[in-house]
């Protein structure tokens, strides 16, 4: 009867997650990212261009040949052979495996993104209803923890900005493995093993946020039961499926430089839980004014909210209290740093690595510690360390909705728990609420706006199997997705780290650029540039044996970091 009970609440508690999760979906961006054939809204994008770049790399990879591993996209970086691995254009390579499977039966246009962001919002309700359920009991309380994650400011930061790093349930997902395995000394081996190979075929940066939990259950499992068989089996299979996973995609061990430059530069900055302050303009909090940073900081977007910073205030100020007050208060609160400690010393190693070895406060650089050059080249395989405090957040989070019942149950107020935690959440959802319409206006103007390309460019692109980009834009990634039909292979690619095997398509495209200024034309071939003098040499060349269509991009209003580009198609 116990047993089914406890079943019963399980699914309750996942009932609760999925019909949060979608109401703050749907609060935040309406319906119209779920129509698979509507990709206008990535076009005119969010906050910054990114998206196109994670667009472009599921076109590219959907075109491709199927290969080993796994993520490879052969339509792009042509003809480099293998070209280039949708993990480091951030496309989801798992979730573009899924759907290239399905390629077959899916229309020629289709984005996906928007049914992913509804799936990762679902199961971030999912996974934090699982968590608040270890300690909550009552529906009232449940629902506004609950929404208090589902609204969570730094997922809703990412999303559709950086589809990947909006998958915040594989950090609540790994949070409740480790304290229900915590609570019932288990090393709940296989859930780790499988958030590790999922985290890495989103992106990479989940590796370490699962795997952090997966060593801290892995500590306090070994220090209880005096055994290492299992902790071992725990910690060094999470990070075998991880490697694992990453050699299947191609992400490890494929050529590409795992290390990248400028840890310390996308940083947390001292003043990220209290600065409502990030890319795209929105009005993050209607409380709290948005505070200078430096570097790339935007990226180390952390911000709590107003009710939970308010909440976090009252535990510390109550917890002081009451250790001065009294012998039991200081007891109580010795008891439970020392329970917690091994977890503790986890999210502060989390903490640091995020903050880097240049501590910045608001605009001003505190200390720069210099680090051994082998250390710093280790660190950038994560260089955008800000993002490292995830687990830090939730963790405050979760430590903050039990603690409040906690503390109230102590001086005898139980009975205030779910109005009091309900208020928070008020509080919560006023302070985001201008933010939240923001965005909502935002989608479903996006949503309905016409094609940013031109209908010329639509209606000639099929007839050519090869888009050729001059050697002056070839990461151009809009015109990637703009010229893109099915069966198309492009030189072009747009990555976020180095392989040499690019060195073949870098040649090849310089020998084409040359080819066709000063000889002849492919028919099977588009042609873009984005210089102008080289386009106006294409049409003295070539005259009428080819149509000339200009593609004005700042005329749309997309971000690009050039106003013009301009399409030479053979007349075939």
């Amino acid at each position: 009867m116990q047993a089914l009970q406890k079943k019963q609440k399980t699914w309750a508690l996942l009932l609760l997650g999925v019909l949060l999760g979608l109401a703050a979906f749907l609060c935040l961006y309406g319906t119209a990212p779920l129509d698979p054939a509507n990709d206008a809204w990535i076009w005119y994008g969010y906050d910054e261009t990114d998206i196109h770049q994670h667009y472009a790399g599921w076109l590219g990879f959907r075109n491709s040949s199927w290969q080993f591993p796994l993520a490879q996209a052969d339509a792009l970086a042509y003809p480099a052979g293998t070209g280039v691995n949708i993990s480091f254009t951030d496309s989801l390579p798992w979730v573009s495996v899924l759907f290239k499977l399905l390629a077959p039966v899916l229309p020629a246009q289709f984005q996906w993104f928007g049914l992913y962001e509804l799936a990762a919002f679902i199961l971030q309700g999912m996974a934090a209803a699982l968590v608040l359920g270890l300690f909550l009991y009552d529906l009232l309380p449940l629902a506004a923890g609950t929404a208090l994650f589902a609204f969570s400011p730094i997922m809703i930061e990412r999303a559709f900005r950086h589809v990947a790093l909006s998958s915040h349930y594989i950090v609540l997902f790994a949070l409740y493995a480790y304290l229900r395995g915590r609570r019932e000394q288990r090393c709940f081996m296989p859930v780790f093993w499988l958030l590790a190979a999922l985290g890495v075929g989103i992106t990479p940066y989940f590796l370490p946020m699962a795997a952090i939990f997966a060593l801290l259950l892995a500590v306090e499992n070994a220090l209880h039961t005096r055994k290492l068989l299992a902790p071992c089996g725990l910690f060094l299979g999470t990070c075998a499926a991880g490697y694992t996973a990453g050699v299947v995609l191609g992400s490890l061990n494929n050529g590409y430089s795992a290390s990248r430059e400028n840890y310390g530069v996308f940083s947390f900055n001292l003043n990220a839980l209290f600065n409502p302050s990030s890319k795209g303009g929105y009005t993050w909090s209607r409380i709290l004014p948005a505070r200078p940073q430096l570097y790339g900081q935007y990226d180390g977007f952390n911000y709590l909210g107003f009710g939970m910073l308010a909440l976090l205030g009252v535990l510390c100020a109550a917890a002081v209290v009451l250790a001065v007050r009294s012998k039991a208060g200081r007891a109580a609160l010795a008891g439970l740093l020392r329970r917690n400690l091994v977890l503790i010393l986890g999210m502060a190693f989390m903490t640091l690595f995020a903050i880097t070895n240049v501590v910045c406060f608001d605009d001003v650089e505190l200390l720069n510690i210099p680090l051994p050059e082998g250390l710093v080249k280790l660190c950038g395989i994560f260089r955008a360390s800000g993002r490292m405090f995830y687990p830090v957040y939730y963790v405050l989070m979760t430590a903050c909705i039990v603690g409040l019942a906690r503390l109230l149950r102590r001086v005898g107020k139980a009975a205030l728990y779910p109005a009091v935690l309900v208020l928070v959440a008020a509080v919560q959802l006023f302070d985001l609420s201008a933010m939240i319409a923001e965005k909502h206006t935002a989608m479903a103007e996006t949503a309905a706006k016409p094609q940013p390309y031109p209908q010329e460019l639509v209606d000639c692109r099929d007839n050519y199997g090869t888009l050729m980009l001059a050697d002056d834009i070839i990461h151009a990634r809009n015109v990637i997705c703009a010229a893109w039909h099915p069966g198309m292979v492009t030189n072009g690619y747009d990555v976020n780290t180095y392989t040499g095997a690019w060195n073949v398509t870098i040649d090849w495209t310089a020998q084409t650029s040359a080819a066709v200024d000063s000889v002849t034309q492919d028919p099977e071939t588009m042609y873009v540039t984005g210089d102008d003098d080289r386009f106006a040499s294409w049409q003295a060349q070539y005259g009428d044996k080819a149509d000339y269509i200009t593609w004005d991009i700042a005329a749309t209003g997309i971000y690009d970091r050039r106003d013009e580009y301009y399409f030479m198609a053979p007349k075939q």
